[in-house]
């Protein structure tokens, strides 16, 4: 069961690490490599590839026109088969491959860094995630229903669509007060909960933000031109007395009351009181999921004390306008708060990756055996009788909820995944810097994953995602703790693409 690494031609891994990393509008100028050395002493340089290249593409290019000069014979592609894979056993891939890494690493700690290295801007990263915490925890207590995530009503729109909402509700609950709405049905008041306010919540830093060395957070260059998204869990309570409990896990239940306090937290952080700490708030979706409703955090422009070095600047039309106004500063991150529930540590249980560690088992108000992905979370909406009744798991895969599952069990394990991703960084030796060959390997897979379109879209992949994905292998022995970046990333891409991402991809697979 464990993953084999897949067999990789040197000439190729050098041909990766010279790839341009082009995404969007920004790029790391890289140059590429020689492969390629005619008898004439003169190196023809290999244009860099926006897809990887199977092995006999690789030779066959190697052996292609150079210098002007056409050339198919096999003497040829032996040199260049030769030229690189002493190309690959050189120094030169090794300082390429520090190159790109030393340019797109980021480091942003939660907490101040005494080893140094991290970005400038970190310091007043801190100071906006203080606010945010602040602001989150600092709320009042509510009684919450769909009636909180529902747009203005407006009289053109009310007899043909109906109330419309910012979110989407699809729980049985709100659907069985809509079908009596429409009915004029009295006796259904309204499905409604109950908000403890900021106090029951939880504000912790997860994600690559969350990791030991801000494992996986890259640089704005190398992340296809986007603002770094610096994560937050805001946890709630579950089980008996909590936020959320019982069967909620159910019918879209737990979904739509994390969604209406999603939109509850938003508005109450869009007041005009946290304007000037907090910014700009909008909804976003998470993890590329529509029923994972989060907020995206976009700190103030204005970076005060800072003034204009000129005391009057002339527009373009010949007026003078006054100088030493407030300079709107660089946008340099996002954050963003993902909800979820708070972990209950229950016994302490072995673990059975590593039989030499042990740690706490987590307890949850959704029964382990729900989980399973061959489990029926969803079920239809009857008329008659509680849904609620029926085990219907026998009625097969067709009826099965695995992905609804999945995001059930993502909101349980938003922490605990993080700590995995530490434990795993702890056995292994850092440099002087404190970087490890895991965060490394796992900035190569990212930028190689964003060439290729493999993150931030529906159902795609996530730096968190990739990050388990690299433990996994790291504990399975698949991945040596000695191995160093440019081949620690190479096992982990049979389990994005099929066949590793090399030659053509059969689509029955």
């Amino acid at each position: 069961g464990r993953a084999v690494p897949p067999a990789v031609l040197p000439g190729q891994v050098a041909q990766e690490v010279a790839l341009d990393v082009q995404v969007g509008h920004y790029a790391l100028e890289r140059r590429a490599l020689p492969v390629v050395e005619p008898e004439d002493g003169t190196q023809t340089m290999a244009p860099a590839a926006p897809r990887d290249e199977d092995a006999d593409l690789i030779a066959a290019a190697a052996a292609g026109p150079a210098g002007g000069r056409s050339s198919s014979s096999s003497k040829g592609g032996s040199c260049s088969a030769a030229a690189t894979e002493s190309l690959a056993r050189s120094n030169l891939l090794r300082l390429e491959t520090a190159e790109l890494v030393r340019e797109a690493t980021l480091r942003v700690s939660p907490a101040e860094n005494r080893r140094g290295g991290e970005a400038r801007w970190a310091p007043s990263a801190r100071r906006y995630v203080d606010a945010v915490k602040e602001a989150v925890t600092g709320l009042g207590g509510a009684t919450l229903g769909p009636e909180a995530a529902a747009f203005p009503p407006a009289e053109s729109d009310s007899k043909k669509k109906g109330r419309l909402y910012r979110v989407p509700l699809e729980s049985d609950k709100h659907v069985k007060v809509a079908r009596s709405s429409k009915r004029g049905d009295a006796a259904n008041a309204g499905w409604t909960f109950p908000f403890a306010g900021g106090g029951s919540l939880d504000v912790v830093p997860v994600g690559s933000f969350g990791a030991d060395g801000s494992a996986g957070l890259a640089a704005r260059h190398a992340n296809g031109g986007v603002v770094p998204v610096l994560d937050l869990a805001v946890l709630f309570e579950g089980g008996d007395g909590g936020f959320a409990g019982g069967k909620d896990y159910l019918n879209h239940r737990y979904t739509d009351k994390r969604n209406i306090l999603a939109v509850h937290v938003a508005r109450q952080l869009s007041q005009k009181k946290h304007r000037k700490s907090i910014g700009e708030v909008h909804l976003c979706q998470v993890f590329g999921d529509a029923r994972k409703v989060g907020l995206l955090l976009t700190p103030p422009d204005e970076e005060p004390g800072k003034k204009d070095s000129k005391k009057k600047k002339r527009k373009r039309g010949g007026e003078e306008a006054k100088g030493g106004e407030k300079k709107a500063g660089k946008l340099r991150f996002r954050v963003r708060l993902i909800f979820g529930v708070r972990p209950t540590v229950g016994a302490d249980l072995g673990d059975d990756d590593d039989s030499d560690a042990s740690s706490p088992g987590l307890e949850s108000w959704i029964p382990p055996s729900r989980l399973l992905p061959d489990r029926r979370n969803n079920r239809p909406l009857r008329s008659k009788g509680d849904d609620e009744e029926e085990e219907d798991d026998e009625a097969g895969p067709a009826s099965w909820t695995p992905h609804y599952t999945n995001a059930l069990a993502e909101d349980l394990h938003l922490v605990r995944t993080s700590d995995l991703v530490d434990s795993t960084i702890a056995t292994l030796t850092p440099d002087s810097g404190g970087s490890t060959p895991f965060h490394e390997a796992l900035l190569l897979l990212k930028v190689w994953s964003l060439q290729r379109g493999l993150l931030r879209g529906h159902d795609a992949f996530t730096t968190t995602t990739l990050a388990a994905v690299l433990v996994y292998l790291y504990r399975t022995k698949a991945v040596g703790r000695r191995v160093g970046r440019v081949w620690g990333h190479l096992p982990v891409r049979p389990w994005l693409v099929p066949g590793g991402g090399r030659g053509p991809v059969d689509a029955r697979r």
